[in-house]
């Protein structure tokens, strides 16, 4: 199987992580020019802040925990040269439920459905990754 194809379930969640460096910036100044918001909150994040600022500031800083294992598991399969079908399916289906999970983060933000999709990409994540132990032990 050629192993440049593991490669491709992570460009959508690069670009996904992208926008929503933009929906940040986006609120943050849609916040500042509501002034509920001031530049002083960022130098240390205390105080007060909108709601709806807090959650696209968190759902950001999230990009940079779970997705981090995903680019690394897909990496490591890359440098193994060991792609297999069960590999691909997992890194697809980790890339439907991520978008999931930003889709309620930055709509209804309904903490349950958001914890669904969550969870199930961190049972994907491990599950690609027990793969991979078994494989190389």
């Amino acid at each position: 199987m050629d192993n440049t194809l593991i490669l491709y379930p992570i460009l959508p969640v690069v670009f996904l992580n992208f926008f929503v460096v933009f929906h940040m910036r986006y609120v943050i100044e849609k916040a500042i020019k509501k002034r509920e918001v001031r530049y002083r909150w960022f130098r240390v994040y205390e105080g007060s802040a909108p709601e709806y600022m807090l959650a696209a500031r968190h759902h950001y800083k999230n990009y940079f925990e779970i997705p981090i294992l995903f680019y690394l598991l897909c990496i490591i399969l890359y440098v193994f040269d060991d792609i297999r079908n069960l590999d691909l399916w997992i890194a697809w289906l980790f890339v439907v439920f991520k978008f999931i999970h930003s889709y309620i983060r930055l709509t209804s933000n309904y903490v349950p459905n958001r914890a669904y999709a969550f969870y199930i990409c961190v049972l994907l994540l491990l599950g690609g990754w027990i793969y991979l132990a078994i494989r190389i032990l």
